[in-house]
């Protein structure tokens, strides 16, 4: 499958997904989205996955997402499915009675019964053919972070500055994964974001190159950048996410 494939816009993720055709509505979609890519960021450090098997992970979720309805598959199953698949992928593999364990204590705070084990073997195992057949067996994912982190060693000379735009930019790309911009664009066009407005949380300026815009190094033009950082910024303003009230 050729990689054009897996990017579409904004409208057709959010208007003609299978899940939408099944009836389920975009709130209820973005809500799972949500769910299961928070529930895959969690287990993969339970895991001691690094950052980028855990993001193949996430992006192989979406992507399997974009080709099957929610309303026949459960996304915890599936989620479970990609992060057996993204460690074998990313050189990080997991045994599948490891990754069902951790994800079964995440999920109900016990460790499963071994009979319940086995019966998630069979299906997360049965199930693995599945995910990998909807996906066309495409299973390389590039992502954001290397082109981020490779721009600013580079460009920023003051290495307090780029440590922190680094660091900046790597937060900001953990939490894209929460919403479709996987889906939208590019990595390298994320990655522009994420250095855009990690500066700017940092309070760093950046390198000016004479009159060239220095994000065209990453191929994503004014209007898409302010797109992908948008939705970056709306990314914790979603109203199915309900603010926590400390008290004094």
């Amino acid at each position: 499958m050729r990689e054009r494939s897996w990017y579409n816009t904004r409208e057709e993720i959010e208007v003609k997904s299978p899940s939408r055709l099944d009836g389920i509505d975009l709130k209820q979609e973005s809500f799972q989205r949500w769910s299961y890519s928070t529930f895959l960021q969690e287990l993969g450090k339970t895991l001691n996955n690094h950052q980028k098997s855990i993001a193949t992970s996430i992006v192989l979720c979406q992507r399997f997402f974009t080709r099957q309805s929610l309303v026949k598959n459960d996304p915890k199953i599936i989620s479970i499915i990609c992060m057996f698949i993204a460690g074998k992928v990313e050189g990080s593999p997991r045994p599948v009675g490891d990754v069902i364990s951790k994800a079964y204590w995440l999920l109900h705070g016990k460790e499963p019964s071994t009979e319940v084990c086995e019966r998630l073997k069979g299906t997360v195992l049965t199930g693995e053919k599945f995910v990998m057949s909807t996906l066309r067996f495409d299973l390389e994912i590039e992502h954001p972070y290397e082109p981020a982190l490779e721009w600013v060693r580079r460009s920023v000379k003051v290495e307090m500055d780029a440590r922190k735009v680094s660091q900046g930019a790597w937060n900001f790309i953990n939490d894209s994964l929460r919403s479709s911009l996987c889906l939208q664009f590019r990595p390298r066009q994320i990655a522009a974001a994420a250095i855009y407005l990690g500066s700017g949380i940092m309070k760093v300026k950046l390198p000016c190159d004479g009159e060239k815009d220095w994000w065209l190094e990453f191929g994503v033009t004014k209007r898409q950048l302010i797109d992908i950082c948008n939705q970056m910024l709306g990314i914790f303003q979603q109203d199915f996410l309900v603010p926590v009230i400390h008290k004094d």
